[in-house]
Protein backbone atom coordinates (compact mmCIF):
# COMPACT_ATOMS: atom_id res chain seq x y z
CA UNK A 1 0.00 0.00 0.00
CA UNK A 2 1.30 3.63 -0.67
CA UNK A 3 0.43 6.43 1.56
CA UNK A 4 1.73 8.45 -1.57
CA UNK A 5 1.37 8.35 -4.89
CA UNK A 6 4.70 7.95 -5.94
CA UNK A 7 5.92 6.64 -2.59
CA UNK A 8 7.31 3.04 -1.95
CA UNK A 9 4.63 0.10 -1.51
CA UNK A 10 4.84 -0.95 1.81
CA UNK A 11 3.14 -4.74 2.04
CA UNK A 12 -0.05 -5.10 3.91
CA UNK A 13 1.53 -7.90 6.27
CA UNK A 14 4.39 -5.57 7.05
CA UNK A 15 1.71 -2.47 8.32
CA UNK A 16 -0.28 -5.03 10.61
CA UNK A 17 2.50 -6.58 12.27
CA UNK A 18 3.57 -2.83 13.11
CA UNK A 19 0.22 -2.22 14.76
CA UNK A 20 0.51 -5.59 16.38
CA UNK A 21 3.66 -4.64 18.25
CA UNK A 22 6.18 -7.12 16.08
CA UNK A 23 8.15 -4.78 14.06
CA UNK A 24 11.73 -4.04 14.93
CA UNK A 25 13.16 -1.10 13.54
CA UNK A 26 17.16 -0.88 12.53
CA UNK A 27 18.07 2.47 12.18
CA UNK A 28 21.49 3.49 9.74
CA UNK A 29 23.22 6.32 8.74
CA UNK A 30 20.49 7.31 6.64
CA UNK A 31 18.63 8.18 9.69
CA UNK A 32 21.06 11.12 10.91
CA UNK A 33 21.98 12.07 7.60
CA UNK A 34 18.02 12.98 6.30
CA UNK A 35 17.09 15.55 8.59
CA UNK A 36 19.49 16.06 11.07
CA UNK A 37 22.55 16.22 8.50
CA UNK A 38 25.00 14.16 10.03
CA UNK A 39 27.67 12.45 7.00
CA UNK A 40 27.98 9.00 5.89
CA UNK A 41 30.15 6.32 6.83
CA UNK A 42 32.59 7.30 4.55
CA UNK A 43 31.84 11.15 5.11
CA UNK A 44 32.27 10.10 8.93
CA UNK A 45 36.03 8.66 8.14
CA UNK A 46 36.74 11.96 5.99
CA UNK A 47 36.13 13.99 8.82
CA UNK A 48 37.83 11.55 11.24
CA UNK A 49 41.10 11.80 9.24
CA UNK A 50 41.19 15.41 8.93
CA UNK A 51 40.61 15.62 12.82
CA UNK A 52 43.41 13.51 13.07
CA UNK A 53 45.52 15.30 10.62
CA UNK A 54 46.56 12.63 8.55
CA UNK A 55 48.19 13.54 5.85
CA UNK A 56 47.62 13.66 1.85
CA UNK A 57 50.03 10.88 1.08
CA UNK A 58 48.87 8.60 3.67
CA UNK A 59 47.45 5.13 2.57
CA UNK A 60 44.03 5.74 3.85
CA UNK A 61 43.51 8.70 2.38
CA UNK A 62 44.23 7.26 -0.64
CA UNK A 63 41.74 4.32 0.18
CA UNK A 64 38.83 6.15 0.78
CA UNK A 65 39.57 8.34 -2.42
CA UNK A 66 39.51 4.65 -3.88
CA UNK A 67 36.75 3.69 -2.50
CA UNK A 68 34.41 6.56 -3.36
CA UNK A 69 35.53 6.35 -6.67
CA UNK A 70 35.06 3.23 -7.59
CA UNK A 71 31.64 3.39 -5.93
CA UNK A 72 31.28 6.47 -8.06
CA UNK A 73 32.05 5.16 -11.08
CA UNK A 74 30.34 1.69 -11.13
CA UNK A 75 27.28 2.30 -8.44
CA UNK A 76 28.24 -1.07 -6.35
CA UNK A 77 29.24 0.89 -3.09
CA UNK A 78 30.72 -1.09 -0.26
CA UNK A 79 33.43 -2.89 -2.98
CA UNK A 80 35.71 -0.85 -0.08
CA UNK A 81 33.88 -0.76 3.03
CA UNK A 82 34.54 2.27 5.57
CA UNK A 83 35.59 0.00 8.39
CA UNK A 84 38.56 -1.00 6.40
CA UNK A 85 39.74 2.22 6.32
CA UNK A 86 39.22 2.57 10.01
CA UNK A 87 41.13 -0.67 10.47
CA UNK A 88 44.02 1.03 8.69
CA UNK A 89 43.76 4.03 11.41
CA UNK A 90 44.59 1.62 14.22
CA UNK A 91 48.01 0.96 12.97
CA UNK A 92 48.96 4.56 13.57
CA UNK A 93 46.77 5.94 16.03
CA UNK A 94 45.48 4.67 19.32
CA UNK A 95 41.90 3.41 19.95
CA UNK A 96 40.85 6.67 21.96
CA UNK A 97 42.50 9.39 19.92
CA UNK A 98 40.42 7.30 16.78
CA UNK A 99 36.84 7.62 19.20
CA UNK A 100 37.62 11.08 20.21
CA UNK A 101 37.97 12.30 16.48
CA UNK A 102 34.62 10.35 15.51
CA UNK A 103 32.97 11.59 18.50
CA UNK A 104 33.70 15.22 17.75
CA UNK A 105 32.65 14.66 14.37
CA UNK A 106 29.12 13.45 15.27
CA UNK A 107 28.39 16.02 17.29
CA UNK A 108 25.38 18.00 16.03
CA UNK A 109 24.66 21.57 14.97
CA UNK A 110 22.63 23.93 17.36
CA UNK A 111 18.77 23.50 16.94
CA UNK A 112 19.45 20.13 14.65
CA UNK A 113 16.37 19.07 12.98
CA UNK A 114 15.11 15.27 15.28
CA UNK A 115 11.93 15.58 12.79
CA UNK A 116 13.29 11.83 10.85
CA UNK A 117 14.18 10.69 14.87
CA UNK A 118 11.23 11.30 15.72
CA UNK A 119 9.23 10.10 13.19
CA UNK A 120 10.86 6.64 13.82
CA UNK A 121 10.38 6.73 17.72
CA UNK A 122 6.37 7.28 16.69
CA UNK A 123 6.92 3.87 14.16
CA UNK A 124 9.05 1.83 16.64
CA UNK A 125 6.36 2.50 20.12
CA UNK A 126 3.77 -0.31 20.49
CA UNK A 127 0.12 0.13 21.25
CA UNK A 128 1.41 -0.26 24.61
CA UNK A 129 4.09 1.90 25.03
CA UNK A 130 7.07 -0.11 24.46
CA UNK A 131 10.10 0.71 21.95
CA UNK A 132 11.63 -1.37 19.48
CA UNK A 133 14.56 -0.06 18.01
CA UNK A 134 17.96 -1.01 16.95
CA UNK A 135 20.94 1.97 15.62
CA UNK A 136 24.14 1.36 14.68
CA UNK A 137 24.45 5.17 14.80
CA UNK A 138 26.98 6.44 17.61
CA UNK A 139 25.01 9.54 18.17
CA UNK A 140 22.87 10.42 20.55
CA UNK A 141 20.28 12.15 18.53
CA UNK A 142 17.56 9.82 19.66
CA UNK A 143 17.93 10.32 23.19
CA UNK A 144 17.95 13.99 22.40
CA UNK A 145 14.36 13.99 20.26
CA UNK A 146 13.20 11.74 23.47
CA UNK A 147 14.58 14.67 26.11
CA UNK A 148 12.86 17.46 23.10
CA UNK A 149 9.27 16.46 23.62
CA UNK A 150 10.17 15.38 27.43
CA UNK A 151 9.56 11.46 27.39
CA UNK A 152 11.55 9.60 30.17
CA UNK A 153 12.18 5.99 30.91
CA UNK A 154 12.99 4.86 27.67
CA UNK A 155 16.13 2.52 27.86
CA UNK A 156 19.61 3.56 26.50
CA UNK A 157 20.86 -0.19 26.11
CA UNK A 158 24.42 -0.58 25.05
CA UNK A 159 26.31 -3.23 23.74
CA UNK A 160 27.65 -4.76 27.30
CA UNK A 161 23.50 -5.24 28.32
CA UNK A 162 22.45 -6.77 25.02
CA UNK A 163 21.85 -9.78 27.24
CA UNK A 164 19.79 -8.30 29.55
CA UNK A 165 17.12 -7.63 26.63
CA UNK A 166 15.39 -10.33 26.61
CA UNK A 167 14.03 -11.41 29.92
CA UNK A 168 10.82 -11.88 31.57
CA UNK A 169 9.25 -8.54 29.53
CA UNK A 170 8.97 -7.72 26.46
CA UNK A 171 11.79 -5.74 24.49
CA UNK A 172 11.36 -1.92 25.35
CA UNK A 173 14.27 0.43 24.60
CA UNK A 174 16.62 1.91 22.08
CA UNK A 175 19.56 -0.57 21.65
CA UNK A 176 23.07 1.02 20.31
CA UNK A 177 24.85 -2.10 18.91
CA UNK A 178 27.95 -0.25 18.35
CA UNK A 179 28.32 1.91 20.74
CA UNK A 180 27.21 5.04 21.32
CA UNK A 181 29.17 8.27 22.17
CA UNK A 182 29.45 10.18 25.52
CA UNK A 183 26.75 12.80 26.35
CA UNK A 184 29.58 15.76 25.27
CA UNK A 185 30.63 14.28 22.60
CA UNK A 186 34.42 14.06 23.60
CA UNK A 187 34.71 9.80 23.03
CA UNK A 188 32.91 6.78 23.13
CA UNK A 189 30.12 5.65 26.31
CA UNK A 190 30.87 2.40 27.74
CA UNK A 191 32.70 -0.34 25.47
CA UNK A 192 33.33 1.84 22.62
CA UNK A 193 32.63 1.74 19.22
CA UNK A 194 32.50 -0.81 16.79
CA UNK A 195 34.13 1.09 14.12
CA UNK A 196 37.14 -1.18 12.37
CA UNK A 197 37.05 -4.49 10.69
CA UNK A 198 39.00 -6.11 13.93
CA UNK A 199 36.08 -4.66 15.77
CA UNK A 200 33.13 -5.90 13.48
CA UNK A 201 35.01 -9.15 13.61
CA UNK A 202 34.63 -9.42 16.88
CA UNK A 203 31.57 -8.54 17.91
CA UNK A 204 29.81 -10.88 15.21
CA UNK A 205 32.11 -13.05 14.68
CA UNK A 206 34.71 -14.44 16.97
CA UNK A 207 32.76 -13.15 20.00
CA UNK A 208 29.41 -13.08 18.05
CA UNK A 209 27.50 -11.59 20.61
CA UNK A 210 25.91 -9.15 17.80
CA UNK A 211 24.80 -12.18 15.86
CA UNK A 212 23.35 -13.55 18.75
CA UNK A 213 21.14 -10.62 19.06
CA UNK A 214 20.37 -10.22 15.71
CA UNK A 215 19.24 -14.13 15.47
CA UNK A 216 17.10 -13.94 18.94
CA UNK A 217 15.49 -10.57 17.16
CA UNK A 218 14.86 -12.28 13.74
CA UNK A 219 13.17 -15.64 15.93
CA UNK A 220 10.69 -12.25 17.33
CA UNK A 221 10.20 -9.87 15.18
CA UNK A 222 10.01 -8.60 11.78
CA UNK A 223 12.89 -6.60 10.82
CA UNK A 224 12.80 -3.57 8.85
CA UNK A 225 16.33 -1.46 8.07
CA UNK A 226 16.06 2.01 6.81
CA UNK A 227 18.87 4.21 6.15
CA UNK A 228 21.12 1.53 5.25
CA UNK A 229 22.27 0.31 1.62
CA UNK A 230 22.76 -3.49 0.79
CA UNK A 231 27.06 -2.66 0.84
CA UNK A 232 26.86 -1.22 4.29
CA UNK A 233 29.18 -2.96 6.60
CA UNK A 234 26.54 -3.43 9.46
CA UNK A 235 24.44 -5.12 7.04
CA UNK A 236 27.20 -6.64 5.86
CA UNK A 237 28.17 -8.14 8.79
CA UNK A 238 24.21 -8.94 10.41
CA UNK A 239 23.33 -10.57 7.49
CA UNK A 240 26.44 -12.63 6.26
CA UNK A 241 27.70 -13.55 9.42
CA UNK A 242 24.51 -15.92 10.80
CA UNK A 243 24.85 -19.39 9.99
CA UNK A 244 23.30 -20.11 6.21
CA UNK A 245 22.05 -23.54 7.47
CA UNK A 246 19.50 -21.52 9.13
CA UNK A 247 18.08 -21.28 6.30
CA UNK A 248 16.62 -18.30 4.20
CA UNK A 249 15.51 -14.90 5.99
CA UNK A 250 11.86 -14.54 6.38
CA UNK A 251 10.32 -11.47 7.12
CA UNK A 252 12.77 -9.32 7.06
CA UNK A 253 12.50 -5.67 4.76
CA UNK A 254 14.81 -2.69 3.46
CA UNK A 255 14.39 0.50 2.11
CA UNK A 256 16.07 1.05 -0.66
CA UNK A 257 16.26 4.01 -3.22
CA UNK A 258 16.45 3.31 -6.77
CA UNK A 259 13.94 1.48 -9.60
CA UNK A 260 12.46 -1.31 -8.12
CA UNK A 261 14.09 -4.14 -9.66
CA UNK A 262 17.17 -2.41 -9.30
CA UNK A 263 16.68 -2.13 -5.41
CA UNK A 264 15.05 -6.03 -5.38
CA UNK A 265 18.82 -7.25 -7.07
CA UNK A 266 20.65 -5.56 -4.25
CA UNK A 267 18.94 -7.47 -1.31
CA UNK A 268 17.60 -10.47 -2.56
CA UNK A 269 20.59 -13.03 -2.26
CA UNK A 270 20.55 -11.71 1.40
CA UNK A 271 17.18 -12.95 1.84
CA UNK A 272 15.79 -9.68 2.36
CA UNK A 273 12.90 -8.26 0.54
CA UNK A 274 13.66 -4.55 -0.49
CA UNK A 275 11.03 -1.78 -0.77
CA UNK A 276 12.15 0.51 -3.45
CA UNK A 277 11.40 4.30 -3.52
CA UNK A 278 12.66 7.57 -5.61
CA UNK A 279 15.36 9.29 -3.72
CA UNK A 280 14.72 12.74 -5.52
CA UNK A 281 14.70 15.48 -3.65
CA UNK A 282 16.50 14.46 -0.44
CA UNK A 283 14.33 11.22 -0.36
CA UNK A 284 11.34 13.25 -0.01
CA UNK A 285 9.34 10.10 -0.75
CA UNK A 286 10.29 8.41 1.76
CA UNK A 287 10.30 10.57 4.36
CA UNK A 288 6.90 11.97 3.42
CA UNK A 289 5.91 8.30 3.30
CA UNK A 290 7.21 7.16 6.79
CA UNK A 291 5.30 10.28 8.27
CA UNK A 292 2.36 9.38 7.37
CA UNK A 293 2.64 5.32 8.45
CA UNK A 294 4.14 7.10 11.83
CA UNK A 295 0.62 8.96 11.99
CA UNK A 296 -1.16 6.24 10.94
CA UNK A 297 0.50 3.90 13.53
CA UNK A 298 -0.22 6.09 16.27
CA UNK A 299 -3.84 5.58 15.36
CA UNK A 300 -4.95 2.66 12.68
CA UNK A 301 -8.64 3.21 13.09
CA UNK A 302 -8.74 6.94 12.89
CA UNK A 303 -6.56 6.44 9.86
CA UNK A 304 -9.07 3.65 8.90
CA UNK A 305 -12.12 6.26 9.44
CA UNK A 306 -10.05 9.40 7.30
CA UNK A 307 -9.14 7.27 4.22
CA UNK A 308 -13.08 5.65 3.97
CA UNK A 309 -14.55 9.50 4.08
CA UNK A 310 -12.04 10.19 1.25
CA UNK A 311 -13.11 7.49 -0.84
CA UNK A 312 -17.06 8.09 -0.21
CA UNK A 313 -17.50 9.91 -3.53
CA UNK A 314 -16.82 6.35 -4.96
CA UNK A 315 -13.48 4.53 -6.81
CA UNK A 316 -13.93 6.92 -9.77
CA UNK A 317 -13.10 9.94 -8.15
CA UNK A 318 -9.68 8.95 -6.39
CA UNK A 319 -6.67 7.89 -8.18
CA UNK A 320 -5.38 4.25 -8.05
CA UNK A 321 -3.06 4.51 -4.77
CA UNK A 322 -6.43 5.79 -2.45
CA UNK A 323 -8.34 3.01 -3.80
CA UNK A 324 -5.05 0.75 -2.71
CA UNK A 325 -5.58 2.26 0.08
CA UNK A 326 -9.44 1.75 0.80
CA UNK A 327 -7.85 -2.23 -0.82
CA UNK A 328 -5.44 -2.14 2.70
CA UNK A 329 -8.86 -1.14 5.18
CA UNK A 330 -11.09 -3.38 3.98
CA UNK A 331 -7.83 -6.20 4.27
CA UNK A 332 -8.12 -5.71 7.78
CA UNK A 333 -10.54 -7.16 10.54
CA UNK A 334 -10.58 -3.50 11.85
CA UNK A 335 -10.99 -1.98 8.56
CA UNK A 336 -13.99 -4.00 7.56
CA UNK A 337 -15.18 -3.39 10.47
CA UNK A 338 -15.01 0.48 10.07
CA UNK A 339 -16.85 0.31 6.65
CA UNK A 340 -19.85 -1.63 8.62
CA UNK A 341 -20.66 1.25 10.98
CA UNK A 342 -22.29 4.00 10.80
CA UNK A 343 -24.87 5.11 8.22
CA UNK A 344 -22.95 7.19 6.12
CA UNK A 345 -20.84 4.83 4.10
CA UNK A 346 -19.14 4.08 0.83
CA UNK A 347 -21.14 3.85 -2.02
CA UNK A 348 -21.97 0.19 -3.93
CA UNK A 349 -19.63 1.23 -6.51
CA UNK A 350 -16.87 -0.02 -4.91
CA UNK A 351 -17.90 -3.30 -5.46
CA UNK A 352 -16.12 -3.11 -8.48
CA UNK A 353 -12.97 -2.33 -7.04
CA UNK A 354 -13.13 -4.81 -4.37
CA UNK A 355 -13.65 -7.35 -7.33
CA UNK A 356 -10.80 -8.50 -9.84
CA UNK A 357 -12.94 -9.47 -11.97
CA UNK A 358 -14.53 -6.42 -12.25
CA UNK A 359 -11.86 -4.75 -12.64
CA UNK A 360 -10.54 -6.33 -15.71
CA UNK A 361 -13.74 -6.77 -17.28
CA UNK A 362 -13.94 -6.32 -20.91
CA UNK A 363 -12.87 -3.08 -22.23
CA UNK A 364 -15.93 -1.86 -24.24
CA UNK A 365 -18.90 0.86 -25.05
CA UNK A 366 -21.60 1.29 -23.47
CA UNK A 367 -24.69 1.02 -25.69
CA UNK A 368 -27.99 3.66 -25.23
CA UNK A 369 -30.71 2.00 -27.28
CA UNK A 370 -28.12 -0.48 -28.92
CA UNK A 371 -26.29 2.52 -30.39
CA UNK A 372 -22.36 2.80 -29.85
CA UNK A 373 -21.53 5.09 -26.88
CA UNK A 374 -18.99 6.18 -24.25
CA UNK A 375 -15.70 3.85 -24.37
CA UNK A 376 -15.16 2.51 -20.83
CA UNK A 377 -12.10 0.39 -19.98
CA UNK A 378 -13.26 -0.84 -16.07
CA UNK A 379 -9.69 -0.96 -15.13
CA UNK A 380 -8.72 2.73 -15.47
CA UNK A 381 -11.78 3.00 -13.36
CA UNK A 382 -11.58 0.76 -10.65
CA UNK A 383 -7.65 -0.25 -10.87
CA UNK A 384 -5.69 -0.06 -7.63
CA UNK A 385 -2.02 0.91 -7.84
CA UNK A 386 -0.66 -2.51 -7.11
CA UNK A 387 -2.72 -3.96 -9.85
CA UNK A 388 -0.80 -5.18 -13.07
CA UNK A 389 -1.57 -3.57 -15.48
CA UNK A 390 -3.60 -5.55 -18.32
CA UNK A 391 -3.02 -6.23 -21.42
CA UNK A 392 -4.22 -3.82 -24.25
CA UNK A 393 -7.06 -5.70 -26.08
CA UNK A 394 -9.55 -4.40 -28.95
CA UNK A 395 -12.82 -3.68 -27.46
CA UNK A 396 -14.99 -5.39 -30.09
CA UNK A 397 -13.03 -8.35 -30.06
CA UNK A 398 -16.28 -9.84 -27.78
CA UNK A 399 -14.26 -13.19 -27.46
CA UNK A 400 -10.84 -11.94 -26.19
CA UNK A 401 -11.15 -11.87 -22.51
CA UNK A 402 -8.97 -9.84 -20.22
CA UNK A 403 -7.06 -12.32 -17.28
CA UNK A 404 -7.30 -11.81 -14.50
CA UNK A 405 -3.72 -12.19 -12.50
CA UNK A 406 -3.26 -15.14 -10.02
CA UNK A 407 -1.94 -12.01 -7.34
CA UNK A 408 -4.66 -9.88 -8.03
CA UNK A 409 -6.13 -8.66 -4.61
CA UNK A 410 -9.91 -9.72 -3.73
CA UNK A 411 -11.95 -8.56 -0.90
CA UNK A 412 -14.50 -11.03 -0.93
CA UNK A 413 -11.77 -14.57 -0.61
CA UNK A 414 -10.20 -15.43 2.78
CA UNK A 415 -6.82 -13.56 3.79
CA UNK A 416 -4.26 -15.28 5.72
CA UNK A 417 -5.40 -13.92 8.85
CA UNK A 418 -9.21 -14.64 8.23
CA UNK A 419 -8.38 -18.31 8.11
CA UNK A 420 -5.95 -18.21 11.05
CA UNK A 421 -9.14 -16.98 13.60
CA UNK A 422 -12.12 -19.52 11.97
CA UNK A 423 -13.58 -21.85 14.40
CA UNK A 424 -15.85 -24.80 14.01
CA UNK A 425 -18.94 -23.02 13.13
CA UNK A 426 -16.86 -21.42 9.75
CA UNK A 427 -16.16 -24.99 8.76
CA UNK A 428 -18.95 -27.61 6.90
CA UNK A 429 -19.20 -30.18 9.40
CA UNK A 430 -20.63 -34.47 8.44
CA UNK A 431 -23.27 -34.39 10.51
CA UNK A 432 -25.76 -31.48 12.29
CA UNK A 433 -26.81 -28.37 11.81
CA UNK A 434 -23.57 -27.34 9.90
CA UNK A 435 -24.04 -30.46 7.41
CA UNK A 436 -27.18 -28.51 6.43
CA UNK A 437 -26.23 -25.24 6.15
CA UNK A 438 -23.16 -23.70 5.34
CA UNK A 439 -20.31 -22.80 7.58
CA UNK A 440 -20.13 -18.73 9.32
CA UNK A 441 -18.02 -16.31 7.25
CA UNK A 442 -14.75 -15.12 8.75
CA UNK A 443 -15.42 -11.82 10.98
CA UNK A 444 -13.68 -9.32 8.62
CA UNK A 445 -15.84 -11.11 5.34
CA UNK A 446 -19.42 -10.45 7.83
CA UNK A 447 -18.51 -6.99 8.18
CA UNK A 448 -18.25 -6.68 4.31
CA UNK A 449 -21.59 -8.23 4.17
CA UNK A 450 -22.85 -5.49 6.52
CA UNK A 451 -21.94 -2.72 4.38
CA UNK A 452 -23.63 -4.65 1.57
CA UNK A 453 -26.69 -4.86 3.28
CA UNK A 454 -26.53 -1.52 3.86
CA UNK A 455 -26.00 -0.14 -0.09
CA UNK A 456 -28.31 -2.56 -1.35
CA UNK A 457 -30.57 -0.41 -2.51
CA UNK A 458 -28.07 1.51 -4.63
CA UNK A 459 -28.19 0.29 -8.14
CA UNK A 460 -24.56 -0.53 -8.32
CA UNK A 461 -24.96 -3.07 -5.56
CA UNK A 462 -27.90 -5.23 -7.82
CA UNK A 463 -25.96 -4.66 -10.68
CA UNK A 464 -22.74 -6.35 -9.44
CA UNK A 465 -25.02 -9.35 -7.61
CA UNK A 466 -26.54 -9.64 -10.77
CA UNK A 467 -22.29 -11.39 -12.32
CA UNK A 468 -22.70 -13.64 -9.49
CA UNK A 469 -23.36 -17.09 -9.53
CA UNK A 470 -24.69 -16.60 -5.52
CA UNK A 471 -23.98 -14.64 -2.20
CA UNK A 472 -24.22 -16.55 1.03
CA UNK A 473 -27.36 -16.67 2.94
CA UNK A 474 -26.41 -14.28 5.91
CA UNK A 475 -25.61 -11.33 3.18
CA UNK A 476 -29.05 -12.20 1.77
CA UNK A 477 -30.57 -12.19 5.45
CA UNK A 478 -28.72 -8.49 5.38
CA UNK A 479 -29.89 -7.45 2.95
CA UNK A 480 -33.93 -8.62 3.87
CA UNK A 481 -33.20 -7.43 7.49
CA UNK A 482 -32.13 -3.65 5.86
CA UNK A 483 -35.11 -3.52 3.54
CA UNK A 484 -37.68 -4.86 6.43
CA UNK A 485 -35.94 -1.57 8.54
CA UNK A 486 -36.18 0.52 6.07
CA UNK A 487 -39.39 -0.80 4.26
CA UNK A 488 -40.23 3.54 4.13
CA UNK A 489 -37.61 4.40 2.21
CA UNK A 490 -36.36 1.31 0.11
CA UNK A 491 -37.76 2.12 -3.59
CA UNK A 492 -40.19 -1.16 -4.87
CA UNK A 493 -37.56 -1.77 -7.68
CA UNK A 494 -35.00 -2.67 -5.45
CA UNK A 495 -36.90 -5.60 -3.64
CA UNK A 496 -37.99 -6.56 -6.97
CA UNK A 497 -34.36 -6.40 -8.47
CA UNK A 498 -32.91 -8.39 -5.37
CA UNK A 499 -36.45 -10.91 -5.04
CA UNK A 500 -35.51 -12.23 -8.75
CA UNK A 501 -31.87 -12.97 -7.28
CA UNK A 502 -32.82 -14.27 -4.08
CA UNK A 503 -35.19 -16.87 -6.41
CA UNK A 504 -32.54 -17.39 -8.91
CA UNK A 505 -29.74 -18.48 -6.75
CA UNK A 506 -32.30 -20.44 -4.34
CA UNK A 507 -33.51 -22.40 -7.27
CA UNK A 508 -29.29 -23.34 -7.49
CA UNK A 509 -30.23 -23.51 -11.38
CA UNK A 510 -26.56 -21.94 -12.24
CA UNK A 511 -24.04 -22.97 -15.24
CA UNK A 512 -21.74 -24.79 -12.60
CA UNK A 513 -24.56 -27.37 -11.53
CA UNK A 514 -24.64 -30.64 -13.63
CA UNK A 515 -28.33 -32.30 -13.38
CA UNK A 516 -27.61 -34.80 -15.40
CA UNK A 517 -26.45 -36.99 -12.13
CA UNK A 518 -30.59 -35.76 -10.65
CA UNK A 519 -31.68 -37.27 -14.07
CA UNK A 520 -29.71 -40.31 -13.64
CA UNK A 521 -30.37 -41.20 -9.81
CA UNK A 522 -34.30 -40.26 -11.13
CA UNK A 523 -34.42 -42.59 -14.06
CA UNK A 524 -32.69 -45.38 -12.37
CA UNK A 525 -34.78 -44.86 -8.99
CA UNK A 526 -38.27 -45.33 -11.85
CA UNK A 527 -37.10 -48.06 -13.95
CA UNK A 528 -36.33 -50.18 -10.40
CA UNK A 529 -39.37 -49.21 -8.63
CA UNK A 530 -41.60 -47.58 -10.76
CA UNK A 531 -42.98 -44.60 -10.11
CA UNK A 532 -44.45 -42.89 -6.56
CA UNK A 533 -45.15 -40.08 -5.29
CA UNK A 534 -42.08 -39.48 -4.40
CA UNK A 535 -40.31 -39.96 -7.71
CA UNK A 536 -43.00 -37.48 -9.15
CA UNK A 537 -42.25 -34.57 -7.03
CA UNK A 538 -38.17 -34.89 -8.00
CA UNK A 539 -39.58 -35.05 -11.78
CA UNK A 540 -41.89 -31.47 -11.65
CA UNK A 541 -38.47 -30.10 -9.44
CA UNK A 542 -36.14 -31.51 -12.68
CA UNK A 543 -38.46 -29.82 -15.18
CA UNK A 544 -39.74 -26.85 -13.85
CA UNK A 545 -38.78 -23.45 -15.53
CA UNK A 546 -36.93 -21.26 -14.00
CA UNK A 547 -36.02 -17.78 -13.73
CA UNK A 548 -32.20 -16.86 -15.24
CA UNK A 549 -30.71 -13.78 -14.57
CA UNK A 550 -28.27 -11.87 -16.59
CA UNK A 551 -27.06 -8.61 -18.10
CA UNK A 552 -28.38 -6.33 -20.85
CA UNK A 553 -24.93 -5.97 -23.19
CA UNK A 554 -25.97 -2.08 -23.04
CA UNK A 555 -25.58 -1.76 -19.74
CA UNK A 556 -22.42 -4.67 -18.84
CA UNK A 557 -19.64 -1.89 -18.46
CA UNK A 558 -19.71 0.05 -15.67
CA UNK A 559 -22.88 0.20 -13.20
CA UNK A 560 -26.06 2.80 -13.24
CA UNK A 561 -26.38 6.14 -11.86
CA UNK A 562 -27.00 5.90 -8.75
CA UNK A 563 -28.55 9.56 -8.76
CA UNK A 564 -31.56 8.46 -10.64
CA UNK A 565 -34.13 5.85 -9.99
CA UNK A 566 -33.19 3.01 -12.39
CA UNK A 567 -35.15 0.94 -14.43
CA UNK A 568 -35.01 -3.02 -13.53
CA UNK A 569 -32.95 -3.50 -17.25
CA UNK A 570 -30.64 -1.08 -15.96
CA UNK A 571 -29.48 -3.48 -13.39
CA UNK A 572 -30.56 -6.75 -14.40
CA UNK A 573 -32.20 -8.82 -17.12
CA UNK A 574 -34.60 -11.81 -16.40
CA UNK A 575 -35.80 -14.65 -18.26
CA UNK A 576 -37.29 -17.61 -18.26
CA UNK A 577 -35.38 -20.82 -18.71
CA UNK A 578 -36.50 -24.56 -19.25
CA UNK A 579 -34.36 -27.41 -18.40
CA UNK A 580 -33.41 -29.81 -20.42
CA UNK A 581 -34.13 -33.26 -19.67
CA UNK A 582 -31.22 -35.66 -20.29
CA UNK A 583 -33.73 -38.73 -20.85
CA UNK A 584 -36.69 -39.69 -22.36
CA UNK A 585 -38.89 -40.30 -18.91
CA UNK A 586 -42.42 -41.64 -20.20
CA UNK A 587 -45.42 -40.95 -17.46
CA UNK A 588 -47.51 -44.08 -17.35
CA UNK A 589 -51.37 -43.15 -17.77
CA UNK A 590 -51.82 -43.62 -14.19
CA UNK A 591 -49.40 -40.88 -12.87
CA UNK A 592 -50.20 -38.50 -15.83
Amino acid sequence: MRFIEDGPAIPDNLLLARDEGRVMFFCGAGVSRAKAGLDDFYGLADCVLNKLHVSAEHITRKVLAEAREIGSRTGASGLISADRIFGLLEREFTESDIEAAVSNALKPKEKVDLSAHQIMLDLATTAEGKVNLVTTNFDRLFEATLKQTGTKNIKNIQPHHLSDVFGEEAFDGIVHLHGIVSENYDCAEGDGFILSSSEFGRAYLTEGWATAFFREILSQYVVVFIGYGADDPPVQYLLEALNKKEGQLTEVYAFQEGVEHEAIGKWVHKGVDAIAYDNRDKHKALWDTLALWAKRAKSPENWYQEIIDIAKPGPEAVKPFQRGQVAHVVSTLEGARKLSEGDDFLPAEWLCAFDPYQRYAQPGKIMADYTAGEFIDPFKLYGLDSDETPQQIDPDDFNKKREVPDAAWDAFTMSKDDRQNLQDHNLPAFRGYWAKAPGLLSPRLRYLGLWLGKVANQPAAVWWAAKQQGIHPDIQQNIQREFIRNSKVVLPIFRIAWGYLFEFWFSNRTEYNNFSYDWNYLKTTIDKDGWSNQSLREYAVLKRPFFKIKQDIRHNKKPPVYNKVPSLTDMLGVEVEYPEQVHDIQISDEWL
